[in-house]
């Protein structure tokens, strides 16, 4: 049984840390929230913990038990079979008759009574007669060489098989050992099953991104587990102090699942919905935290008044062994019986036994007094309040982050914070190498026979997009000539009256009218180029997202882009002073965000940004799969302490510098223009195209500038 225990604790080893390490969770894919994360944690380590205790417990238990085995079967055991010596010495001959007495020769049978027979008075010294006829000589010869090993207990009706009792007194070596690691294989499968389908739906919401199958998974978990506790724990009530959770901890994985839907689902994160969410998680913690305080419950032994009756083909043990109730019929733990059942004989006992009162005053050997074995229940106690620490701990964890905001105690380079509680990496990702296109999705930031092929890869693109306009230029019969900087007019100030109040930071132009934009408040005024009046508005449904950092305005609508890296998509136009939004269908950008704008395109999103310690301004691309894909890379102008913005049109780049200095870089080829110079006594914002080379720039006051040729 013990070498049963053991090899499945050895298959479960496999299991246990297949589920941490080969699909480890927030590295092949985005990081789930941190209150599904605690749990998920804490139930596969815990599990651990118990799959070591039992598996050393049921090799502890083993051991002892072969040495016992070896110990009955060497040294009190035999079996009453005789040896050839023992028949050669009891065999009668055709000369025994020499040895009997003169007198019991010439005896004629039947009519000459055989004497009696006599023993010697101990008072008087003087030899009595017995009553009983005297025996042959041959015959005490035989008794005395056949039964010269006798002097044991003689059987009785409350006599027990010696070997019996001696079993019994070594299974106390043991016997603690071996339902300590029953009980613990099942606290493991309990643990285990919880952390796999925690695992599932971690891996089908944050990598898969998939809601019907993380609902489909996890009753089949949660049937296992249902399953497994009403098998093992047969006796809950007895003696317990606490309600059965065993009946309640199964189902814990649905609210899990089903906060996880409302977490990953499209609905706006508004308060409300972030306490459901909350809400869901503490009570999936108030569970674990009991269902922990339960198996104390369960484990702990307790001492009985009486033995149980035996029945054949059930486990049995004496009363002086403190089992667990709840688990006293599915530990399989069978001793010897204290008694023989009637109608049954030890063989090996009459072999010992001797006659009359001789035998009746030899003591019967019993099973030898022992301390119980409760270490095994001192070291298993210590795993299950370790359980129970951890989840204090962690509930503790827990109560801090909300109150003090989701991992704020550590840096997540590289990471976007969505609600309420998980770190988002958006495609493309940041890898350990710090390359933008090696896509997680795809395998290959994390692969490691692909490492070097994505790097490669990566060269190569770079290359492309450095040598492509030479190779574009050696293919002409004419040499292309390098971009011309090209000096326009002076800007010249727009006759606007912005509302009062407004400081807008950032333009968006279309068709004669130009919308200006305050990167925090949510609102901004539309600026009537033809009557130069400036009409404020609002925007609604942006909440959340983060400031705003770039816009785009076309025949579709408005797109905005956040500093979070979300896109947010407009209508047309204002209406009743409201310009209507919501968060749009486009991937967010990757995070570390300095500069960043995007525009709808004909196949999907294009946008140019910039990140925080780097030089060069990127291009990307999302097409009908969602994913941004780098479509090229450009050095970016050295700011020095001046703030960058960035507008896009159909061919070309806008980079505006708070001095005042605009260019304007083509997408197709790189060249780039000049289109306002610095101006220091003004603190320029942000610039955007009105078609052509007329531009609108933006200073404080605020002011709007409109440049271009006369």
């Amino acid at each position: 049984k013990a070498a049963t225990y053991h090899t499945v604790g050895t298959i479960c080893f496999v299991l246990n840390f297949q589920t941490i390490m080969a699909g480890r969770l927030g590295v092949h894919g985005p990081a789930p929230p941190g209150w599904i994360m605690g749990m998920y944690w804490t139930n596969i380590c815990s599990a651990l913990m118990f799959l070591v205790t039992f598996t050393w417990m049921a090799m502890h238990s083993g051991a002892r038990a072969n040495a016992g085995a070896a110990y009955m079967l060497t040294r009190n055991v035999r079996l009453p079979i005789p040896t050839p010596k023992m028949l050669d010495e009891a065999r009668m001959t055709g000369n025994e008759f020499e040895k009997q007495r003169v007198i019991d020769v010439f005896r004629i049978p039947f009519i000459a009574p055989a004497p009696k027979d006599s023993v010697e008075d101990p008072e008087s010294g003087q030899r009595v007669q017995t009553g009983e006829r005297r025996m042959p000589r041959w015959y005490h010869d035989e008794v005395s060489e056949l039964r010269k090993d006798e002097g044991g207990a003689a059987p009785s009706p409350t006599s027990n098989p010696e070997h019996f009792e001696l079993y019994r007194g070594l299974q106390e070596e043991w016997w603690g050992y071996d339902i300590y690691s029953r009980i613990g294989l099942t606290f493991w499968f309990s643990h285990w099953l919880t952390a796999a389908s925690l695992y599932s739906m971690c891996h089908i919401f944050g990598e898969l991104r998939c809601l019907w199958p993380a609902w489909t998974v996890v009753p089949c978990f949660v049937a296992a587990h249902y399953a497994i506790l009403q098998l093992d724990i047969v006796r809950p009530k007895e003696g317990s102090f606490m309600p059965p959770i065993e009946k309640v901890i199964p189902f814990v994985p649905f609210l899990a699942v089903l906060g996880m839907s409302i977490d990953y689902s499209v609905m706006d994160p508004t308060p409300f919905w972030q306490i459901v969410v909350y809400s869901l998680s503490w009570i999936c913690y108030s569970i674990q935290f009991l269902w922990a305080l339960r198996l104390y419950d369960l484990a702990r032994p307790r001492h009985r008044s009486k033995d149980a009756p035996e029945v054949p083909g059930v486990a049995w043990a004496p009363k002086e062994w403190p089992i667990p109730p709840a688990f006293e019929n599915s530990v399989y733990l069978l001793s010897a019986p204290k008694y023989l059942e009637p109608g049954q004989t030890c063989l090996t006992q009459e072999m010992k036994a001797a006659k009359g009162s001789k035998g009746q005053s030899v003591p019967q050997k019993l099973a030898r007094e022992s301390q119980h074995a409760m270490l095994p229940w001192k070291l298993f106690r210590g795993a299950i309040i370790t359980t129970c620490g951890m989840w204090v701990l962690i509930m503790f964890g827990r109560g801090f982050e909300q109150v003090n905001g989701e991992r704020q105690l550590l840096i997540q380079e590289g990471r976007v914070e969505r609600w309420p509680s998980h770190m988002q990496p958006w495609m493309s990702p940041w890898t350990r190498k710090g390359m933008r296109t090696e896509f997680c999705h795809a395998g290959g930031c994390d692969r490691r026979l692909s490492a070097e092929q994505g790097e490669l890869a990566h060269v190569a693109q770079r290359l492309a997009a450095a040598l492509g306009p030479l190779a574009d230029a050696l293919e002409t019969n004419t040499p292309r000539a390098l971009p011309v900087e090209t000096m326009l007019t002076a800007p010249k100030k727009a006759p606007v009256q912005f509302p009062a109040g407004l400081r807008p930071e950032l333009l968006a132009a279309h068709e004669g009218s130009v919308a200006a934009f305050e990167r925090a408040a949510g609102r901004g005024a539309v600026v009537d180029l033809k009557t130069s009046l400036a009409t404020p508005f609002a925007l609604s449904g942006v909440e959340g997202l983060g400031d705003v950092v770039g816009a785009s305005w076309n025949e579709a609508g408005l797109l905005l882009t956040a500093s979070s890296g979300s896109l947010a998509e407009c209508g047309p136009s204002p209406i009743e002073g409201v310009w209507s939004c919501r968060r749009s269908a486009a991937p967010p950008l990757p995070a570390g965000l300095r500069a960043a704008v995007a525009a709808r395109t004909d196949s999907g999103f294009r946008a140019a940004a910039a990140f925080d310690g780097e030089e060069t301004l990127v291009l990307l691309e999302a097409g009908a799969d969602g994913v941004w894909t780098t479509a090229g890379e450009a050095h970016a102008p050295a700011t020095e302490g001046r703030v960058m913005k960035l507008a896009l049109t159909e061919s070309h780049l806008i980079i505006s510098l708070s001095d005042g200095l605009v260019l304007k870089r083509a997408l197709s080829n790189g060249a780039t223009s000049k289109v306002a110079s610095p101006f220091a006594s003004v603190a320029w914002h942000g610039a955007c195209s009105m078609g052509g080379d007329r531009f609108a720039h933006l200073a404080s006051g605020p002011e709007l500038f409109l440049s271009g040729p006369l």
